[in-house]
């Protein structure tokens, strides 16, 4: 069960937007962070409250803000800590990156 202010993840393994937000969170040392891995065929009443897209992935912070987009969750991911430079730091590259994406 997840205490307050437990940043949660829910995933499924074999989604790609998932995939890359889990690669964000790993890359950027984002911890402790639960995994909660999804039965698509049964999303949680939790999930659901939270996005009530259905689709993973969804991170829900610490502070309570909700994530549900991958993209998102990897731009949060690494304005907290890009340690390889990752993010493009003048908005014409950053624009270039994000078309791309």
């Amino acid at each position: 069960m997840a205490m307050l202010g437990d940043t949660i993840l829910y995933s499924f393994r074999r989604c790609p937007y998932a995939i890359r937000a889990r690669m964000a969170l790993a890359y950027s040392a984002i911890n402790p962070v639960q995994l909660r891995e999804v039965v698509l065929k049964e999303k949680p009443q939790a999930m659901l409250a939270l996005s009530s897209k259905g689709t993973v992935p969804v991170l829900q912070l610490r502070t309570g803000e909700v994530l549900d987009e991958s993209l998102d969750i990897m731009l949060w991911c690494l304005q907290k800590n890009d340690v390889k430079g990752w993010l493009p730091g003048d908005s014409e590259t950053r624009e270039a990156c994000d078309a791309l994406i």
